[in-house]
């Protein structure tokens, strides 16, 4: 059975780049590509945190067709409710 040779010259140790652990290819010793994440990490943390408080309030429900709102405090409540928790009173109503 044929077997490989020793190779003759020891493998030279490469770096290894620090953001992912490959071994790089870059002189330097770090990915070019790791370089920019590690470099715009913090800048798009940023970028989020700005984009989260831009972020619009959940519009109100929408009002169903057994739903009544109260027009002192605007919550929406069934419509056989003659009292709402905030205390109004709605008008009776004479239907026959």
């Amino acid at each position: 059975m044929n077997q490989k040779p020793q190779p003759l010259y020891a493998p030279r140790d490469r770096k290894r780049c620090p953001v992912c652990g490959q071994v790089s290819y870059s002189a330097v010793g770090i990915h070019p590509q790791c370089a920019v994440h590690q470099a715009d990490e913090k800048r798009m943390q940023g970028v989020k945190s700005r984009s989260n408080a831009a972020k619009e309030p959940a519009p109100p429900p929408v009002m169903q067709r057994w739903q009544k709102a109260c027009p002192s405090c605007r919550a929406l409540m069934h419509v056989r409710k003659k009292l709402c928790d905030c205390g109004h009173a709605f008008a009776a109503t004479n239907s026959q």
